[in-house]
Order: C-alpha cells, then structure tokens, then sequence
C-alpha cells in the first residue's frame, strides 16, 4: 500500500503551545496516531513502536511521558511481555 499524505490545519490559538520545528510536530502526531490505533486494537504495541522506529520500551516510556497508560486491564499482555523480558535477560546473563 502506498503511503498517503494528509494535511492538517492548525488553529492559531494552539500554535503557540507546539514547538517551532515542524518535523517533531509531524513526528507526534505520527506517534498520537500509532498509540490511538494500539489502544484500539488495530495494530500491538509493538508494531506501533515499528512504525514510529522505536523499541517497545522507548515507546512505552513515551506513551507514559504523555499521560498514556500502556496497560489497560489486559493482562495476557502483561504477562507475554514479562516472558519476553525473561528470555531476552536470560539470554543476555550468560
């Protein structure tokens, strides 16, 4: 599928709380979308941070950083990510 630019305008009166460089704008409303589509479902956590060219964690750490709780109850994800924190420091440790 081909990528698809969308453009956006800004009211004036919220310009003044958004940095002047218009990349890390494009970049967090890049990343407010994956955390949107995570939360709904549509894509895992981790395909998110794919997409915006993080690690899980970063992109945990950053959903935290805005105020978005990563867990919400589901807690079969809970423990698939605590498995896979075992087996990545246990093959580190030896």
């Amino acid at each position: 599928m081909q990528p698809r630019r969308f453009e956006i305008e800004i009211p004036a009166a919220i310009l003044g709380f958004l940095p002047l460089d218009d990349d890390i704008i494009r970049t967090r409303l890049f990343k407010l979308l994956l955390v949107d589509l995570a939360r709904q479902g549509e894509i895992s956590f981790g395909r998110a941070a794919e997409l915006a060219g993080i690690d899980k964690m970063a992109f945990i750490t950053e959903m935290g950083h805005m105020g978005i709780p990563y867990y919400d109850g589901d807690i079969s994800e809970i423990l698939s990510d605590v498995e896979t924190v075992r087996q990545t420091t246990e093959g580190t440790a030896q």
